[in-house]
């Protein structure tokens, strides 16, 4: 079996009885944080060294991310769900979605036809990093040989007053040697060898994020859908540790399928590009990790946001809903082109902390989900059952 199934009511009961506020105090940002020193973050990794494979490229400690970006102490996304996501923007497409949220038939989408090129001061960093993602196995080869390096988009910027979103091309490749290696103290970034792109390159202002228009960074587009079963149950993978970010061969709990937004550009028409191509962005990943057909759920855009771990990286959140059984979403999973994502509870340990979980993973602990499944289920939870979102409400 590659996945666990946890249940909606049961989730909100346990959340609402530990949470009977949501003015929550976040543990760890007014501490003194070993991985912080002078104001900015400490590399999470030094030099190239191949043969190091367990070394992140970027910090994940949430108390040493809040402190750097210190303007989000407060944000909600982290005083509610202790989730690294900021900025986060409400969405709804006609009648289905939150009812507060933009609707996204009401935004362009403006195509620039320039592939993202990294800076020259950053260009020795890029190809290093590509390179020891090549032999520490982080990327794949494809069944041709070459290398994946799927065609993806930057959000060149999000304007929500202007109801716009600007795109352009970029690659895999462009987001590992940019917003993947961003705590990385690679020796390629100027004189001093523990200069990294986060501290000395893509530098808060006044501890924000700079604007997407304003980066330096690839800022591909991330996608994440929860999968909902007959109103209540929810698909909850566990996710293997071959992922570039993640260094914990052990798996964690996970959304139901996500994945950098990939694309074909030589079919598309470029001159009339709307939401629905991200729409259809997120159902060909969901054909890919689970195996369904775009006719066999609904799918529903929730939210845009930004993640501060991958440095403002843009995400959408939707929820998939279906009619089908648990047994036939089992069965389509197994069968999936990229079920070797997911682990099989057969690959967990016999001591793994996620087997008394796997019957209700919702009732799982914060530390056995990846923070982008976290952020994913408390998003698509509060839709599905009306409660406070874990973001401002516009």
């Amino acid at each position: 079996m590659k996945a666990a199934f946890g249940n909606a009511k049961n989730y909100f009961a346990r959340f609402l009885k530990e949470n009977k506020s949501i003015s929550i105090g976040f543990a760890g940002v007014n501490v003194n944080i070993p991985l912080m020193e002078n104001g900015k973050i400490k590399p999470s990794r030094k030099g190239f060294d191949a043969k190091d494979t367990t070394s992140p490229f970027v910090q994940e400690s949430l108390g040493a991310i809040i402190s750097f970006y210190n303007a989000y102490e407060n944000a909600k996304e982290v005083v509610y769900c202790q989730a690294p996501y900021v900025e986060t923007v409400p969405l709804k497409k006609g009648d289905a979605g939150f009812e507060f949220g933009i609707d996204v038939n009401e935004i362009k989408v403006r195509f620039l036809k320039a592939k993202y090129t990294p800076p020259v001061r950053i260009k020795n960093h890029f190809d290093k990093s590509i390179e020891l993602f090549k032999e520490i196995g982080k990327v794949r080869k494809a069944g041709d040989g070459e290398w994946e390096n799927d065609v993806t988009v930057k959000i060149a910027d999000m304007n929500v007053e202007k109801r716009e979103i600007v795109i352009q091309p970029a690659t895999y490749f462009d987001q590992v040697g940019t917003n993947l290696t961003l705590d990385w103290a690679s020796g390629a970034l100027g004189e001093t060898a523990s200069y990294t792109l986060r501290n000395d390159i893509e530098k808060t202002v006044n501890g924000t994020l700079p604007r997407l228009k304003n980066s330096v960074l690839a800022n591909t587009l991330g996608v994440a859908v929860v999968l909902v079963s007959r109103g209540e149950d929810v698909l909850i993978p566990i996710r293997g540790s071959e992922q570039a970010v993640m260094v914990d061969g052990k798996g964690k709990f996970h959304c139901s399928a996500s994945g950098v937004f990939s694309w074909d550009m030589d079919n598309t028409n470029l001159a009339d590009i709307d939401f629905e191509f991200f729409i259809n962005g997120m159902a060909r990943e969901i054909h890919s990790e689970i195996g369904l057909l775009k006719s066999e759920y609904s799918l529903t855009p929730l939210a845009f946001s930004r993640e501060l771990i991958r440095g403002g990286k843009p995400q959408l959140f939707f929820i998939a809903e279906t009619e089908m059984g648990l047994d036939e979403l089992k069965e389509k999973m197994v069968g999936a082109e990229e079920s070797w994502e997911f682990l099989s509870v057969d690959d967990l340990a016999e001591d793994s902390q996620l087997r008394p979980h796997l019957n209700s993973p919702l009732e799982a602990p914060q530390e056995m989900f990846t923070y982008e499944g976290w952020m994913a289920l408390h998003v698509a939870m509060a839709y599905i059952r009306d409660e406070e979102p874990p973001f401002e409400i516009l």
